[in-house]
């Protein structure tokens, strides 16, 4: 009878864990990607302006002092 009880509990204990910890590190590599895609604009454009001849155009038509924040 230990057996049987053993055979039950231990799948019923570690099988809740394992999708919480799984639930757990999808969360967490999911709000790592989301960091990764947010671009500062202002260093953007201030990259942009030490670039080449085009992207110093480009910076020049994009007065950043007329953009609303």
């Amino acid at each position: 009878m230990a057996v049987d009880f053993y055979v039950l509990i231990i799948p019923f204990c570690t099988i809740p864990v394992f999708l919480v910890s799984l639930d757990y590190f999808n969360k967490n590599s999911e709000n790592e990607r989301k960091k990764g895609n947010i671009i500062d604009f202002d260093k953007f454009l201030k990259r942009k302006e030490e670039g080449d001849a085009v992207d110093s155009d480009i910076a020049a038509l994009l007065d950043t002092d007329q953009i609303a924040a």
